[in-house]
């Protein structure tokens, strides 16, 4: 089974595949949907959204092999609807997860055989990135807070002993190559608690990679068929630095880990395959500086060398109880809304 993170595809071959080993494309993919399904995309152009357009969605379709698309994300209701998305999704027998019009039902999970195994694939987005959560009573994603994230996974295993759990997280801040304390230290007690592993998006960059008890924890996916200028009246596009895309494979039957690398030309607007390291990757050590330290010398080295370090923004730490965590979100969402103000301004 291949991981792969955000796809924006806001028309048919928006994003072209080259140089694609046709092993890859007949593995069983999941993804995450950065951004509702919906049919007419010309009028959406300019707006300050992001979306997925009918024609590119079953244009990615046609050329991989997915079983499955989570939507737990923080573009997923800046337009269309949820029941046109979910409609079309269905309609291609495409399982998804994430999302619902309760809490239950945005907790139901993906739930897959892959080699004689049963997989589920719970997903879960982070409020403070603009993830619009459901608190059980309207429409929204499965929150990603430490109560909800540990209930849902506690029961998702104690009804399925023999299921290999995996959460897919929308989590971070944008362009972050390094995971939260928090959530370095939450993926390490669900693995504690019994899933196969934790894998993360949204920073639209590759992250790090940790084996902790000898399961995965993939940190970010980083992007995978997101059209650069195009989106926001042309004006979004994201460093250079996440050009380099990754397509994370998991062989169920032997537990083995390959990373496939690919390269995205922003100006033709094509992903390219470049080559495949297995789990001693170079390319993910790499991004992995702080791998096998303890919890409080990560700590400290975060404070000291994440990427958005000079900019206020609150660390979350798993001590933090759950005033201290909305005092924080009250922080982020001020800061947004000050930012709402100068892009408008400019």
């Amino acid at each position: 089974m291949i991981f792969v993170g955000d796809i924006a595809i806001p028309y048919r071959n928006a994003v072209s595949l080259l140089n694609f080993p046709d092993t890859l494309k007949n593995k069983s993919w999941i993804g995450n949907l950065e951004g509702a399904v919906i049919q007419d995309p010309e009028k959406l152009q300019k707006e300050s959204i992001v979306f997925n357009e009918k024609e590119g969605v079953r244009y990615l379709l046609e050329e991989l092999n997915f079983s499955g698309l989570t939507l737990a994300n923080n573009h997923i209701f800046d337009t269309g609807s949820l029941m046109e998305t979910c409609d079309f999704l269905k309609s291609k027998k495409i399982p998804y997860c994430g999302i619902g019009k309760t809490l239950e039902e945005a907790r139901n999970p993906i739930v897959l055989e892959e080699a004689g195994n049963k997989i589920i694939i719970l997903n879960f987005g982070w409020e403070v990135i603009q993830c619009e959560v459901t608190n059980g009573h309207y429409t929204g994603v499965n929150a990603l807070t430490r109560k909800n994230v540990l209930r849902t996974v506690e029961k998702t295993i104690l009804e399925n002993p023999d299921a290999k759990v995996i959460p897919f997280m929308h989590w971070s801040y944008e362009l972050e190559a390094e995971p939260q304390p928090f959530e370095r230290e939450l993926a390490k007690k669900l693995i504690d608690m019994g899933v196969a592993g934790v894998i993360g998006c949204h920073p639209h960059r590759i992250g790090g990679f940790e084996l902790y008890k000898n399961k995965p924890i993939v940190y970010s996916l980083g992007n995978w068929m997101f059209k650069q200028n195009y989106f926001f009246n042309g004006k979004l596009k994201f460093p250079d630095f996440c050009n380099q895309e990754l397509a994370l494979e998991w062989d169920f039957k032997t537990d083995e880990i390959k990373f496939h690398f690919f390269s995205f030309d922003r100006d033709a607007s094509n992903l390219s395959y470049t080559h495949t390291e297995g789990i001693l990757s170079k390319t993910m050590s790499s991004n992995t500086p702080f791998r096998g330290f303890s919890n409080h010398e990560y700590r400290e080295w975060y404070k000291k060398n994440h990427y958005h370090k000079n900019k206020g923004l609150p660390i979350y730490y798993w001590e933090d109880g759950e005033l201290v965590v909305k005092l924080k979100n009250k922080i982020n969402k001020f800061r947004d809304v000050l930012l709402q103000i100068v892009l408008k301004l400019k």
